[in-house]
């Protein structure tokens, strides 16, 4: 028991010694005092994220329908089907 408590002792000395480094988030540890570079600059990635994901799956849709547009074109001209019926003989 008593090597129990020394532990937690020990554990919250060094915790309490290290308190900067606990509270701060791991973008604010830059060279400025106040951390409001590291700050603003987790902000402005943190806003931007929804806008590249919506971006993502907008420009995915985009590629996916000019894909299927030009393979429409291509059936229709009959250049996209390397077998023709008529040519097979059956």
């Amino acid at each position: 028991m008593k090597k129990f408590l020394l532990n937690c002792l020990v554990i919250v000395a060094i915790l309490s010694s290290q308190a900067a480094r606990a509270i701060a988030c791991a973008v604010c540890l830059s060279g400025s005092g106040d951390g409001a570079d590291g700050y603003n600059a987790s902000l402005l990635f943190l806003m931007s994220t929804p806008y590249l994901v919506v971006g993502a799956i907008a420009g995915g849709l985009v590629v996916t329908y000019r894909r299927a547009q030009r393979r429409r074109e291509q059936a229709e001209d009959g250049m996209t089907s390397g077998w023709n019926q008529e040519e097979s003989g059956r």
